[in-house]
């Protein structure tokens, strides 16, 4: 039997919450934010919302779906980084269209920060 232990598993025997069930480079954390992204270098500005957030990257839903690829400046509300607002350049990663029972916007959206 191997001496891993399950990380879900407590030594007390009861669960907890895996902080990193995708087993992604950092965590990502819950946190709603209104967020301003800017369309570089088209200079064309779409409102949107963040639902999450790590250390490299973030997940925001809008009306705007960015190439995948492409760079945008994302300025955020209520920033979890710091007291404020806060604007970052980031990388679009992936963007997909969202069921319409499953948000006010049209597209879901994972950047990572450069």
């Amino acid at each position: 039997m191997s001496s891993v232990k399950n990380p879900r598993i407590s030594t007390s025997g009861g669960y907890q919450m895996d902080p990193n069930p995708e087993n992604r480079e950092t965590p990502r954390f819950e946190h709603e934010a209104t967020v301003l992204i800017e369309n570089y270098p088209a200079g064309q500005y779409y409102e949107g919302r963040m639902y999450n957030y790590s250390r490299s990257g973030m997940y925001f839903e809008s009306d705007f779906a960015p190439p995948v690829g492409s760079d945008i400046f994302i300025g955020i509300e209520n920033s979890p980084y710091s007291s404020g607002h806060d604007v970052y350049r980031a990388q679009v990663i992936w963007c997909k269209r969202l069921p319409a029972s499953a948000s006010f916007y049209y597209y879901g959206v994972g950047i990572k920060y450069y």
